[in-house]
């Protein structure tokens, strides 16, 4: 018998034991066969435990029928012996057997016969009948079934028989990959008769009565037969009606995708297939995640208790600086939240770069995989580990797949290969740590996926009434700005869908964010209701809605309040005076309500014209701020606003902070009193200033430098240390400036292997009952001073440029 690997919860588990999941892309089909041992040794060298691998379709059947496992027709189809190697280099498995690969595949994957023979029937067709320009297939077309139920026969044996439990390296599989996102690319839907069918079915099942339907859509259908596809393309929408359907056009995707996915799964299953699932979710544009929440809102008929698959996340930020220091922490809040009690996994962790006029560079990427970390990741896959050269007419962008990774086609280290070794030892330090540390938060940020269903949309023009489109606005006012600012200010937040939530879930909550335009659902509404009834202080903005997202007339929340507006003002250049600040820059158009309906509540926001425009007013047990119009966050007057909305909820912000606003700080806690503690500068500049973190013991507040004022906190840098990390019996490491990289006990010396930016000073702060044994310590041989404050010790040194060093802690007998 095998070993077992698992999730339960927000981990993976290797024979009951919580581990991270420390993986790198190696693709076989891309590498020499004769090269694979060098590959894989230097996987083994840079401390990964696993290698992930896409297994194309059109590679192992080039010709229908015809497969190929062994090498028999070209050596780099040997999967068989692929997996037979990875297993002697004890490394594990992921593989990703598709259909659809993507990976800058020709055909994403599908074998060249396959769409020679039946693209004119299998492809997406708009709703003209013309074949779309995409890769994508009517996913329950007859013929691709049964070619992907032919192709799974082989290839699903092939897996079981490999997997952990039955003594072989496999532990994870991923079903199909990002399938959404060639509709979301091309912003267009697949219109073939089966996708009709199935729509008319999904309205059948939702609607007790064609006339529901005519009644929201303002159509005159007779029967469900009848019923007509939205338009594609960029048509703007007619009426509050074709609003309505277009929302139902949406939801409808989202049951599509789940049936598809749990379809592919369920054929898995059927032959033999037992490991974990997962599928891939797509977002980053350019530098930005902002796409990110359409993505995953398309699979929400899938998370959850709706289906066993976990849903990893792309995090390919090209580049990482300022601008997009908050997109990870949203992607991940934001898949925490709307997948629910489930792992946390970036599935493509960037480690190169697919274009190759997008350098990246190991120090970025150090921030960014730190971050990650703090940000609650229990897993991760490089992206790719190892470049390859594509196999003859296989490659999207040609022979060269991946530029700028840890290591060559020919296995030769490139310079983040230092960096992947690095982080690998980082993590076995601090594991225990990493897999079961939380956030600690008082205040709430609520995510509506109604918002980002989105990538059908046609434009608003003006039928439908709104005084806010959320598709419009909610990058700069909710993505960019709130979500942002909050990071700025190094608040612990955290974020929960509002369309799963409980009263039970979000009472937890001191204060709760809620972004809101026109509409919003009467489920979600009564929601937000019960939270201040019963206690909480709700923040809500731009807009309290008035319909359904079917455009049903809604009310729930102002009924609650007792306000209705009386108006809108649009103003060029708009200004608003919020709390006792002044001309703070805001978006038209701006909310305004009566001063008479508003006696009971304090008048917070005036636009230029003095008319209101805010306010705070007493709801149940609790209250709401609500701000009629939205700030976003592009100008320093913003961060004072924002900050003095978060005042009002009594909740402790922050449980850590800097004396200097451009050094980001954050701290996850242990249930056994232990933290993980990360600082981070994410400006091109150094910056200088000390950072207090809370004692996860005693909560008391600690200081980095310890006994220091400032500390210089190089450009692009960040630390993630251990916090009350116990490395003897008695004696914890309280914080460290460096990168611990082992420890090792000596009867009577302690050493430790430390890396650190050359500009930062190093310190290693000692605490316990045991630490007035530590009597001396050296550096690379060299006496090292020892500092002792309320007893502790701390040690400070310096580092050297890329170079380890030996810190070596003497204790009495």
């Amino acid at each position: 018998m095998g070993s077992r690997f698992y999730y339960k919860g927000h981990n993976f588990y290797l024979n009951d034991k919580k581990v991270f999941l420390n993986s790198g892309e190696i693709h076989y089909f891309r590498i020499k066969r004769k090269l694979w041992n060098k590959h894989l040794e230097a996987a083994k060298e840079a401390g990964l435990t696993t290698v992930s691998t896409y297994v194309p379709w059109a590679w192992h059947e080039p010709e229908e029928g015809q497969f190929d496992f062994d090498g028999s027709t070209l050596p780099e189809r040997d999967l068989k012996g692929w997996l037979e190697r990875c297993h002697s280099y004890g490394l594990h498995c992921i593989v990703k057997p598709g259909p659809f690969i993507l990976a800058e595949t020709r055909g994403a994957g599908l074998p060249d016969w396959f769409l020679d023979q039946h693209a004119v029937a299998v492809k997406m067709h708009n709703r003209k009948g013309e074949i779309v320009a995409s890769d994508g297939v009517s996913l329950f077309h007859p013929i691709y079934q049964e070619k992907v139920a032919a192709w799974y026969d082989q290839i699903m044996p092939l897996i079981s028989e490999r997997e952990i439990t039955k003594g072989g390296p496999v532990i994870m599989m991923q079903v199909c990959n990002e399938i959404g996102v060639f509709s979301w690319l091309a912003h267009q839907a697949d219109y073939s008769e089966d996708v009709k069918n199935r729509f008319i079915k999904y309205l059948e099942n939702k609607f007790n009565d064609i006339s529901e339907i005519n009644r929201l859509w303002g159509t005159k259908y007779n029967t469900f037969e009848e019923v007509e596809l939205p338009p594609d393309g960029r048509n703007p929408f007619a009426s509050k009606g074709d609003r309505s359907r277009d929302q139902e056009w949406h939801l409808f995707w989202r049951t599509y995708y789940g049936d598809y996915l749990r379809t592919l799964a369920g054929m898995a299953r059927d032959r033999g297939v037992s490991v974990p699932f997962y599928h891939n979710l797509p977002g980053w544009i350019y530098g930005s995640g902002y796409e990110f929440p359409v993505n995953i809102s398309m699979y929400e008929d899938l998370f959850r208790d709706k289906s066993e698959i976990i849903f990893g996340v792309d995090h390919i930020p090209e580049f990482v600086s300022y601008r997009n220091m908050h997109d990870d922490r949203i992607i991940n809040d934001i898949t925490m939240a709307m997948q629910g009690d489930k792992p946390l996994f970036a599935a493509e962790f960037q480690c190169g770069s697919r274009e190759y006029h997008v350098v990246t560079n190991p120090r970025e990427l150090e921030l960014f995989y730190k971050a990650s970390i703090a940000n609650g990741l229990t897993g991760w896959n490089y992206y790719m580990f190892s470049q390859g050269r594509n196999p003859r007419h296989r490659g999207y962008s040609g022979q060269t797949f991946y530029w700028f990774t840890a290591l060559s086609p020919e296995a030769e280290r490139n310079s983040i290969f230092p960096l992947v070794q690095r982080m690998s030892k980082i993590i076995n330090i601090q594991e225990n740590l990493i897999v079961n540390s939380e956030r600690k938060a008082e205040v709430c940020v609520l995510f509506y996926p109604p918002y980002y269903a989105t990538e059908l949309e046609r434009p608003e023009a003006g039928a439908s009434n709104l005084k806010f489109n959320y598709a419009a606005i909610r990058r700069p006012a909710y993505y960019d700005g709130l979500l942002k600012v909050l990071q700025v200010l190094n608040i612990d937040y955290d974020m929960v869908d509002l369309t799963q939530t409980s009263d039970e879930e979000i009472g937890k909550y001191k204060q709760v964010w809620a972004f809101s335009t026109d509409e919003m659902n009467a489920l979600d509404q009564q929601v937000l209701v019960n939270y201040t009834r019963n206690g909480g202080n709700l923040v809500i903005f731009p807009n309290l809605p008035d319909r359904e997202m079917a455009q049903n007339p809604c009310t729930i929340l102002r009924d609650e309040i007792g306000v209705q507006p009386i108006g809108i003002e649009t103003i060029d250049s708009p200004l608003v005076d919020v709390y006792d600040f002044k001309d703070i820059k805001c978006a038209n158009p701006q909310i305004i309500y009566s001063e008479d309906d508003l006696k009971d509540a304090k008048l917070i926001a005036r636009s230029i014209r003095g008319s209101v425009c805010g306010f705070e007013k007493p709801v149940g047990q609790g209250s709401v701020i609500h701000l009629g119009t939205w700030l976003g966050f592009d100008t320093e007057g913003h961060k004072p606003v924002y900050q003095a909305m978060l005042d009002q909820s009594g909740a402790k912000l922050r449980q850590t902070f800097s004396s200097n606003e451009n050094i980001t700080v954050r701290e996850r806690f242990t249930p056994d009193k232990q933290a993980v503690l990360f600082v981070g500068n994410y400006y091109n500049e150094e910056h200088f200033g000390k950072v207090t973190y809370t004692h996860p013991g005693s909560e008391e507040n600690i200081q980095i430098p310890y006994l220091g004022e400032d500390i210089l906190w190089p450009p692009l840098y960040s630390i993630l240390t251990p916090v009350c990390l116990e490395i003897t019996k008695g004696i914890s490491i309280l914080h460290c400036t460096s990168d611990i990289l082992n420890i090792e006990k000596k009867e009577s010396q302690i050493e430790i292997t430390i890396f650190g930016d050359r500009d930062l000073t190093g310190e290693i702060v000692f605490e316990g009952r045991e630490v007035r044994k530590i009597e001396e310590a050296k550096l690379d041989g060299h006496q090292l001073k020892i500092t002792r404050d309320k007893g502790r010790v701390v040690l400070i040194y310096q580092h050297k440029h890329l170079k380890e060093r030996q810190l070596t802690v003497i204790l009495k007998n």
